[in-house]
C-alpha cells in the first residue's frame, strides 16, 4: 500500500517513533511527504487571535512556559525524505488544483496527518482512494477537539481515548480505525497524561494502515459524537490546576488511592 504524509517542515521524535514500524514493513511504502509550506502567523498574531475569543491568559501562560522548556528534538522532512528516498512536495497551497494533481501522479492508496495543516479542508479528504488517517486523543463519543487530556481531567474522568480516524467533513466527527483507552490516575497531571498518551499511541497508526491494506476490513462509523472542546480561558486553566493539586494531595494524604503505572 502507497502511502503519503501530510507534515510539517520538521518531523518530532515521537513522529519518528510512529513510523518507525511502518517503514520497517514491506508490504507498505512511504512514497511522498507532503508539506505545508504556508507561512506560519507570528506568535504574536496568534496570541491577538486567543485574546479576541477570550483565552488570551491561558495562551500566555502557555507561551511562557514554552520560553522556558527545552524545543522538541526531531528531524528536518528534507532529511527524513533524503534518507529514506521518500518524494517531497512543498507547496504553499495545499487545496490547489495543482497540487491536487500532484498528489494524485503518486499514486497513492491514502494520505496520514502527521504534523501541520491545522484542519483539513473537505477537499483533500477524496484526493486518495482511501481517504486521510489522522489522530485524536480523545475518545470522539464524548471529546472532541482540543487540547489532548485537558478536558478530561478538567472533568474528573477516569479513563480518557485515543483513536487513529479517516477523516470526513467535520472537525473530529471521522470513522474510527484504531482506538483504545488508557486509565486516567488520580495523580496525573496533565504533563503525565499527555506523556502516556504518546508512549501508547505510537503502534496504533501502524495497527490502522495493517487494517486499511486489508480488503475484508470495514470501519464502522460512530453514531454519536461528543461535544467540541477548544483551548481553555485563564479561569478554567486555574480551575483545572486546582482540581489536580487538590487531587495530588489526596493521593498523599492517603496513597492507597493512587494507582500509578
Amino acid at each position: 500500500m502507497r502511502i503519503g504524509l501530510l507534515a510539517g517542515r520538521t518531523l518530532r521524535e515521537h513522529h519518528l517513533r510512529v513510523l518507525q514500524p511502518i517503514l520497517a514493513d514491506n508490504d507498505l511504502e512511504i512514497a511522498l511527504v507532503v508539506v505545508d509550506g504556508r507561512p506560519a502567523k507570528s506568535a504574536g498574531g496568534k496570541l491577538i487571535d486567543h485574546m479576541r475569543r477570550g483565552r488570551g491568559g491561558y495562551a500566555l501562560v502557555m507561551a511562557v512556559q514554552k520560553c522556558f522548556g527545552k524545543p522538541a528534538p526531531g528531524m528536518k522532512v528534507e532529511e527524513f525524505c533524503r534518507v529514506h528516498r521518500i518524494a517531497l512536495l512543498e507547496t504553499a497551497s495545499p487545496y490547489s488544483p495543482q497540487a491536487r494533481a500532484q498528489i494524485r501522479e503518486h499514486n497513492l492508496d491514502l494520505l496520514v496527518l502527521v504534523s501541520g495543516f491545522g484542519i483539513i479542508r473537505e477537499t483533500l479528504l477524496n484526493v486518495c482512494p482511501k481517504g486521510i488517517l489522522s489522530y485524536h486523543h480523545g475518545d470522539m463519543r464524548k471529546y472532541r477537539g482540543m487540547p489532548p487530556g485537558l478536558w478530561e481531567l478538567y472533568n474528573g474522568e477516569t479513563e480518557i481515548g485515543i483513536t487513529v480516524q479517516r477523516l470526513v467533513a467535520g472537525l473530529d466527527c471521522g470513522i474510527p480505525i484504531e482506538e483504545k483507552h488508557l486509565p486516567i490516575y488520580p495523580n496525573d497531571t496533565l504533563g503525565t497524561l499527555t506523556a502516556r498518551l504518546k508512549r501508547e499511541d505510537e503502534g496504533m497508526l501502524y495497527a490502522a494502515l495493517k487494517k486499511m491494506a486489508d480488503p475484508d476490513f470495514t470501519p464502522v462509523p460512530l453514531q454519536e459524537f461528543g461535544k467540541v472542546y477548544t483551548l481553555p480561558n485563564l479561569r478554567q486553566w486555574i480551575i483545572l490546576n486546582a482540581r489536580i493539586a487538590s487531587r495530588r494531595l489526596l493521593c498523599r494524604l492517603f496513597p492507597h488511592s493512587a494507582e500509578n503505572p
